[in-house]
């Protein structure tokens, strides 16, 4: 009795505060969660979650205990005097809670995983995973059977990643919170360079499953695929490597010789993100465990994730100052995180232009990845290099945006500089993030028949996206599906 009480006070909890802290939560997310690293996650995060969610459900079961107890008549002895006591041990509801102790027990566990299971859709996702879908088999192009060429002097590539950057920041016309352009820098830059957009103006791409939380953001813009997370997967590093069958940037670039780098402001094995990195392309993962034992950073710094974007972006030069020296092509990628929920980091060039925390945090965050760019653009090696700026999925915070406009199409921002083509069509198209891992190779002057890569399309050519094919609704529902392909290939599920 005492077991189901836990289980479900701990799931009710869990429920409410996950539904407090991320916008939303799907089983493939949480799955996810329990079978990747933990390591580095974010003190107040964690802190959060183990007094709402530990501390509330081990209380309120104590207070259940003690109330049994209480009508059990396990403390006569002590108030033999109360007549209130002994009159309340001897009620009705008294003898009804001792005699069925158990069944009322389990009456709130399975309120518990009932509140889980509606909370997090888990008879959704469990009617999906139980289809089979060939969708993914159909119309995934392997890397590894198609020709790349490469231009004579291989371009250099800096990619960074925008924590939560939505395109939505910038444009009024969303309504809710959004009452200016809250990076405009960022905007300026979009419209100055390329920038795929849904529409006329500035835009961006759509989040599909699979995709919308940061490590699996990471993956599926350098993979072409989205994170499919099935219950007996053991693939998120470790002994069983991370998604091993997949054929990635990483590893692409390396076969042609690239020098490979990631930069992290926080601990690089939070979600498997170093496994990932570190085997798909042998990069070279800078976070602020590696930076520690360099002696850049003293051993008792902490700040947010691990430290705040100002030094990011400050070891980013020194990183790109001496891999720039090599003599050979590197790409170098970075995140960001100050712009991470809930309400970003406030560091100390954040001004107070708003009344609310975030959207000074993402006109700082603007203002720095400027800042940085026009570094870059000073810098001997920037003739030949592309840079590509992208979101890694919609803000997770469940506040922030809940208020804007329903019809109101929320995308994830990209910005490409420097590229040595440009687009047969560059607004008014439909395509997810698992198109930028063609589309990256293309700005960096990688020829290929059939421009297409994984699941993605190269949106400098003309070929349809899968989104513009069949639309937004019908390729999120397939990639919901099982897909026994794709565990077999790139999962290894059944593979001695």
């Amino acid at each position: 009795a005492i077991l189901g009480l836990l289980c479900g006070n701990l799931l009710f909890f869990l429920t409410i505060w996950m539904g407090s802290k991320y916008e939303k939560v799907s089983i493939d997310q949480f799955i996810y969660a329990m079978k990747a690293s933990s390591s580095g996650a974010n003190s107040s995060l964690l802190g959060s979650a183990f007094i709402r969610v530990g501390v509330f459900g081990v209380g309120l079961t104590v207070l259940e205990v003690l109330f049994y107890m209480l009508c059990s008549g396990s403390f006569q002895e002590r108030f033999k005097q109360s007549k209130r006591y002994l009159a309340f041990q001897t009620s009705r509801l008294s003898k009804f809670i001792v005699k069925r102790a158990l069944p009322l027990a389990l009456a709130i566990l399975i309120v518990g995983v009932s509140f889980f299971v509606v909370g997090l859709d888990v008879v959704g996702y469990v009617s999906a995973i139980t289809t089979e879908s060939k969708f993914i088999e159909n119309h995934y192009v392997d890397p590894e059977t198609v020709s790349l060429q490469f231009p004579e002097k291989k371009r250099n590539l800096i990619y960074i990643f925008l924590e939560s950057m939505e395109v939505g920041y910038s444009d009024p016309a969303a309504g809710g919170p959004i009452i200016d352009n809250f990076i405009p820098e960022l905007t300026q830059l979009a419209e100055d360079n390329i920038n795929f957009s849904h529409t006329e103006q500035v835009g961006g791409a759509y989040s599909y499953t699979g995709t919308t939380w940061t490590a699996a953001a990471l993956f599926n813009q350098t993979s072409g695929l989205v994170m499919q997370v099935p219950l007996l997967a053991n693939a998120y590093g470790g002994d069983n490597g991370f998604v091993s069958g997949a054929v990635t940037l990483g590893d692409l670039l390396e076969k042609h010789g690239y020098q490979q780098t990631i930069l992290f402001g926080s601990d690089g094995e939070f979600g498997g993100r170093k496994a990932y990195f570190e085997e798909h392309g042998n990069y070279n993962v800078v976070d602020i465990k590696a930076l520690k034992a360099e002696g850049r950073l003293p051993n008792d710094y902490l700040e947010w994730w691990g430290f705040e974007d100002e030094k990011l972006f400050a070891f980013a030069k020194e990183e790109l100052t001496k891999i720039s020296q090599s003599g050979e092509p590197f790409n170098f990628s970075m995140l960001t995180a100050d712009s991470h929920f809930p309400d970003g980091y406030v560091c100390r060039l954040c001004g107070e232009e708003y009344d609310a925390q975030y959207p000074n945090v993402l006109r700082c965050s603007s203002r720095q990845v400027s800042e940085f760019i026009q570094w870059i653009q000073q810098q001997p090696f920037y003739e030949n290099t592309t840079i590509v700026l992208s979101g890694d999925h919609l803000t997770m915070d469940p506040n922030f945006m809940k208020e804007t406009n329903e019809d109101y199409v929320r995308t994830i921002y990209n910005c490409i500089i420097n590229a040595p083509l440009q687009p047969v069509q560059e607004k008014n198209r439909e395509f997810g993030t698992f198109d930028m891992f063609p589309t990256t190779l293309a700005a960096m002057g990688v020829t290929f028949e059939g421009d297409r890569l994984g699941l993605g399309t190269n949106l400098f050519s003309e070929t349809k996206t899968l989104t513009e094919q069949y639309g937004f609704d019908m390729v999120n529902t397939e990639l919901l599906k099982n897909s026994s392909f794709y565990n077999k290939k790139f999962l290894q599920m059944g593979i001695e």
